[in-house]
């Protein structure tokens, strides 16, 4: 894992010997690591004893977790990322985890870059030049990459920290970010040295302009990147921006649209996105507007998607351009008429906007409680116009109300409200009187 790294003031020197518990973890974490390189384990035992101990010297401490200044960010927020964060890295693994391998990532945070680091700075400046164990050693570098192996293996923990920092934002406020670097060179026993990582939670507020349309003035709220990364010049915070050709296929690549969000959808998506917790809703918009971004179009209609895992649209974001700015001004679910999945559903059940909106299907909530193999039709209907992948990501996903492994409860009584609906329209379509031939 590179980063910056940062060295502590000189301290008294220490004279205590490192523990047996310690140089034995230290092992059995670089033998892990050794394995998930693809690597045979056993290239570690090549190594001299004085070899190995220079390897296997660093004191490896927890992540450090906290606002990059104080004050800036509510201390709940900070105990609660902290906790969630580490307990993610203490219980998940890189690689399959179904091994028995098994290298957490708070192992790799910890004393697997320690090992990493140092062996690294061997063979960077010749430690194991001339000896017998050089090759090994070189193996082992390039196995490990002189750059991106040890972080593209952590990548899924800042992905984590990221979908974290992004939960406690909001788009019409605040967003909050992190930018992390290694903290070495303590001297914490004899011939040791201390490595922590060191998380920085940072803060950047949103920026707002009016804008008119038809005739009416409403505030927006400018779309920010929020940090994520190690500090480099790319992962500082940027404004968020829409490709020009991407609504306009003749526009030059270079040419973009500034993203603009109205109050009015957020109030709208937690109107309709109903199943969803509080910072599921944080994190979608700002993915759906950012890195996630998908433009969806119909013959009269062009959206930007609101993606969940694998692409799947929860609903729409329509919006208004005006110069150089793209205005987001509300949230349409996947079952209206004009989306790209809802026109298919009309096509195929005949209702109309009061419908949808009579039977809940305007809500996320419709695709979970409702028992869709007592009503045939409308299964098949959600089948063929694409929204039936998105109610099955819905039911795995943690509802709002409920904890995080409870499963959630089908609604009978809606259910069959729903089912009675069909059933009555599949009599008015079969009904002579009625003039309709489905029958």
């Amino acid at each position: 894992m590179s980063g910056k790294n940062r060295k502590h003031h000189n301290s008294m020197p220490v004279k205590k010997n490192l523990s047996q518990a310690h140089q034995e973890h230290s092992y059995i974490i670089a033998k892990k690591m050794l394995r998930f390189f693809n690597l045979d384990p056993s290239l570690l035992d090549s190594f001299t004893k004085k070899q190995k101990q220079y390897l296997l010297r660093m004191i490896a401490d927890i992540p450090s977790i906290k606002p990059e200044k104080e004050n800036t960010i509510p201390r709940q927020y900070v105990k609660k990322i902290r906790s969630e964060m580490l307990e993610y890295m203490k219980t998940n693994y890189a690689g399959d985890s179904e091994t028995e391998n098994q290298l957490s990532y708070m192992d790799i945070a910890t004393y697997g870059s320690g090992f990493y680091m140092l062996l690294t700075h061997g063979v960077i400046t010749g430690y194991f030049t001339g000896t017998s164990q050089e090759k090994t050693a070189q193996q082992i570098y390039e196995a490990f990459g002189e750059h991106g192996a040890m972080n593209s293996c952590m990548g899924d923990v800042f992905w984590y920290l990221r979908f974290l920092t992004s939960s406690y934002s909001q788009v019409n406020f605040r967003i909050y970010g992190f930018h992390y670097h290694l903290d070495t060179g303590r001297p914490v026993a004899k011939g040791a040295l201390s490595v922590q990582t060191k998380i920085l939670l940072t803060v950047k507020d949103c920026e707002s302009k009016i804008f008119t349309y038809n005739n009416i003035e409403r505030k927006a709220f400018r779309l920010v990147f929020a940090d994520a990364g190690d500090g480099s010049p790319l992962d500082k915070p940027r404004w968020a921006v829409v490709k020009r050709n991407l609504i306009f296929p003749k526009a030059k690549e270079d040419e973009t649209f500034n993203i603009y969000i109205q109050s009015h959808v957020l109030h709208r998506f937690k109107e309709r996105a109903d199943t969803l917790k509080p910072s599921l809703r944080n994190f979608f918009i700002q993915y759906a507007l950012s890195s996630g971004l998908i433009v969806a179009s119909t013959e009269k209609h062009k959206f930007l998607t609101c993606t969940a895992k694998d692409d799947l649209p929860l609903g729409y974001f329509t919006f208004f351009i005006q110069d150089d700015d793209i205005v987001v001004n509300t949230f349409i679910p996947l079952a209206s008429e004009i989306t790209p999945e809802g026109k298919k559903l009309y096509e195929a059940l005949q209702l109309g906007k009061e419908d949808i909106k009579y039977l809940g299907m305007d809500k996320l909530s419709f695709f979970t409680d409702i028992d869709f193999e007592q009503i045939p039709v409308l299964k098949q209907a959600l089948i063929d116009s694409g929204i039936w992948p998105t109610k099955l990501l819905l039911d795995i996903m943690p509802y709002k109300d409920s904890e995080e492994d409870e499963p959630h409860i089908i609604d009978m009584q809606k259910t069959l409200f729903v089912k009675n609906f069909f059933d009555k329209l599949e009599e008015h379509r079969c009904d002579p009187l009625s003039g309709a031939d489905d029958c």
